[in-house]
């Protein structure tokens, strides 16, 4: 540790008496601020663009952050620009380091190792605008009441070349909103092929809502539906969300709760969700209904077994076969139906399995 501080402070008495190569100026950017693992944890992004035309070499530079004393501790540094490590193709750079002072302070450390020409600023702002990422810095939050006005410390940050001319840098971006909404409480219960969402907070700032995100081995996080926050509030709240009509499987959920600043941060359903092969037949009303010209008809089959889906006028008559004495495996199914080609009036869908058969009505209103 002894060893770190003291190359650190030797960088910022080199950079305090080095002078500026006017000509080269550099903007840096933090952006992406981000609040995960339950509330806690909290990173973000850390960016350099070169906005004048001369080529500029980055050498021993360092990027200070200060933030309220007591909001965070243990920095890691992730997605690190393996441009300015030991990857360099110019093989001039040792690893990347992160400190965190116990003064509220936070800063990534590039070593230029003289063994290398070294690697030119981009000045492509990118898909970001912000130019290009130097690493992600991801800290503790170690009390989630404190505002952290995080923020550039504009003192001790210095982007150099290697012979220690400073570029003219302009700090951009800080983060000062509320820590997160305490939860609780996040729960399941499964109710045949629905899955009902129960969470409770103890604790609301500036809080907007939540988004719902479901991901199963099929498909990754999903967005399925949103529940608005309640602002501002220091009682428990209790919210809850359905998942209606899955498929057999195995789910995962979570809750990105988002403020109103467009800060978010993710809460994990802590245990895995579980549907399972229906135990009967069943053929579910319709829905809408009436409807024009489409509707969403869910069955289930608890056995392998050929079926047939039919629809049939107020006479009897076959107008659609939906499915026709197709095979299907045993699980929950939506189907979309569409009968646009169908005149208004009332008509009737039959689902026939294995010692099954069931009706129900259905009304087409154009």
């Amino acid at each position: 540790m002894k060893h770190l501080s003291f190359a650190v402070t030797f960088f910022i008495t080199v950079f305090s008496y080095s002078n500026s190569v006017s000509q080269n100026t550099v903007t840096n950017t933090i952006a992406n601020f981000n609040i995960y693992d339950n509330g806690n944890k909290f990173s973000f992004d850390v960016y350099s663009l070169r906005t004048s035309a001369p080529n500029f070499v980055m050498g021993n530079s360092s990027y200070f952050f200060k933030y309220t004393l007591g909001a965070f501790g243990n920095a890691v540094i992730t997605n690190v620009n393996p441009k300015y490590t030991i990857f360099s193709i110019s093989n001039s750079y040792n690893e990347m380091a992160s400190f965190v002072y116990s003064s509220g302070k936070v800063a990534i450390q590039i070593y230029y190792n003289n063994g290398g020409p070294g690697e030119v600023i981009s000045n492509d702002p990118g898909v970001t605008t912000f130019g290009e990422r130097i690493a992600t810095i991801n800290l503790d939050i170690l009390d989630q009441s404190i505002l952290p006005n995080l923020q550039w410390d504009n003192i001790n940050t210095a982007v150099v070349n290697p012979f220690f001319q400073s570029a003219i840098i302009t700090n951009n971006g800080f983060y000062n909103s509320p820590l997160p909404v305490e939860l609780s409480s996040f729960t399941s219960v499964v109710e045949g092929n629905n899955v009902n969402l129960l969470w409770t907070t103890s604790m609301e700032l500036n809080s907007r809502g939540f988004e719902i995100e479901r991901k199963s081995s099929l498909s990754d996080w999903t967005k399925i539906g949103f529940v608005d926050g309640s602002n501002n509030s220091n009682v428990s709240v209790n919210y809850n969300y359905k998942d209606k009509f899955l498929s057999k499987g195995n789910y995962n959920y979570r809750l990105k709760q988002i403020d109103f600043n467009g800060n978010y941060e993710y809460f994990d359903l802590n245990t895995e969700v579980s549907i399972g092969i229906p135990v009967t037949y069943s053929l579910s009303q319709n829905f809408p209904n009436p409807f024009n010209p489409s509707t969403t008809i869910n069955f289930s089959i608890p056995e392998n077994s050929k079926i047939d889906l039919k629809i049939f006028d107020m006479n009897g008559r076959e107008v659609k076969t939906l499915i026709n004495n197709e095979f299907r495996n045993a699980d929950y199914y939506s189907l979309n139906v569409n009968l646009a080609g169908l005149s208004s009036g009332v008509y009737f869908y039959t689902l026939k399995g294995s010692n099954f058969i069931e009706t129900k009505k259905m009304t087409l209103i154009k």
